[in-house]
């Protein structure tokens, strides 16, 4: 189900000078929210509510651009062209959702990389090639009450699913 409103994603880690922000700009007439995963396709960010396998993810939407839209609204909608809008987004390591069935995530899979399954949601599955790689989890952690999920990844893919997991 895509989200209708901005989420609160808790940061996992210290953050440092690797967890720098980026901007991106937005594909025209999309519409993301704050929290979710930042994915781009073709150039442009895209919400991540039907990812494919070569899209690219950056880190979790954090608010708009500089200059481009209001804060106070739920969600960071794109203009009448591509990139008329810019989004700015988090990099680093997330508390996600964790996916269910074949894609839930245990400790045991600490250190392997995950796969966006939605905006919020990462599992062990590429969902037969079609998902790109979310990023890399570092940690399982049944104690994390503020987070959306028990899994944290580092996220970034470096080129979906052609590419290896790497710094965000």
């Amino acid at each position: 189900m895509a989200l209708t409103a901005d989420v609160l994603t808790v940061r996992y880690g210290t953050p440092g000078n690797s967890t720098q922000p980026v901007n991106q700009p937005l594909t025209a007439n999309a519409t993301v929210y704050r929290g979710s995963i930042a994915t781009t396709r073709s150039g442009y960010l895209v919400a991540a509510t039907a990812p494919q396998s070569a899209d690219i993810v950056w880190g979790v939407i954090s608010g708009a651009g500089p200059g481009t839209a209001d804060m106070t609204t739920q969600g960071i909608t794109g203009g009448t062209t591509n990139g008329a809008v810019t989004v700015e987004i988090a990099t680093g390591s997330f508390f996600l959702a964790s996916g269910t069935g074949a894609d839930a995530i245990t400790q045991a899979n600490v250190g392997a990389l995950c796969y966006v399954i939605n905006e919020t949601t990462v599992g062990l599955t590429n969902g037969s090639n079609t998902r790109p790689i979310a990023g890399v989890i570092e940690a399982y952690d049944t104690t994390e009450v503020n987070a959306l999920g028990y899994v944290a990844v580092k996220l970034g893919n470096l080129g979906g699913t052609a590419g290896t997991a790497g710094p965000s």
